[in-house]
């Protein structure tokens, strides 16, 4: 018995520390991915000094023109720390996104890392299959799957598609990072993170054009899922 502990612990030990190092390697990136933002903002700023001072006439206009295109791809925020606010409240909603619809899934699985939207159906196979007999559990697997196509269903309804929306997510969550620090009970944080509205407005600050289509997707998911388990829009 005190060989199992001490191994369990040792386990426990490790897997602590693959999560650390995991953790920090994903931090660094969305650190690099943020630098690179305002890198390139501040480029635009600059650029776009340097054609103010270029010669009037067809040239201008077509640079112009050019401006307009770039800027529809540039967030509107240009504040460094509240921008990556915007940013980091957008990675929020598709990470709390998943999880409400892997939680609706999996009901007994209080864990769920490691688990994404878009490996739901390895995930599915892993749960009903006995790892020591390779067994399979055709009505718990049949389940879950019923589960799956259910809530898909549903949020097909708001756009939602899980040939793209799934990789989407990840790809957001990965670029941009959750909230670090969660707002306190009975603030005016948490109640404007509550109002559908503030954070649409903080998405659309935040985000280029070209994609604030799909995040807009995410959210109104997002909120009729809210609705539906009477929970709040995001959960802490």
């Amino acid at each position: 018995m005190e060989l199992l502990k001490s191994h369990d612990l040792e386990a426990l030990k490790n897997e602590n520390v693959r999560l650390l190092t995991e953790n920090g390697e994903l931090r660094k990136m969305v650190g690099l991915m943020q630098e690179n933002l305002e890198l390139r903002c501040t480029l635009r700023d600059h650029e776009s000094t340097v054609r103010s001072l270029s010669p009037s006439g067809k040239e201008q206009k077509e640079s112009k023109s050019m401006d307009k295109k770039d800027d529809a791809n540039v967030p509107r925020c240009r504040d460094p720390k509240q921008l990556q606010r915007c940013q980091r409240i957008v990675g929020e909603i598709s990470f709390q996104l998943d999880r409400r619809i892997l939680s609706s899934i999996f009901l007994e699985q209080s864990r769920l890392y490691g688990y994404t939207v878009s490996n739901v159906q390895e995930k599915i196979l892993q749960a009903t299959s006995c790892p020591l007999t390779n067994k399979v559990d055709e009505s718990q697997r049949g389940e879950m799957n019923r589960r799956f196509m259910d809530i898909m269903n549903q949020l097909k309804k708001y756009g939602y598609d899980p040939r793209v929306h799934p990789t989407f997510s990840e790809y957001l969550v990965n670029t941009y990072g959750i909230m670090k620090d969660r707002p306190l009970p009975g603030t005016s944080e948490l109640a404007s993170y509550s109002d559908p509205e503030v954070i649409r407005k903080m998405a659309a600050e935040a985000m280029p054009a070209d994609v604030l289509k799909d995040v807009d997707v995410l959210l109104n998911c997002l909120i009729n899922l809210a609705k539906e388990d009477g929970k709040p829009l995001l959960i802490w």
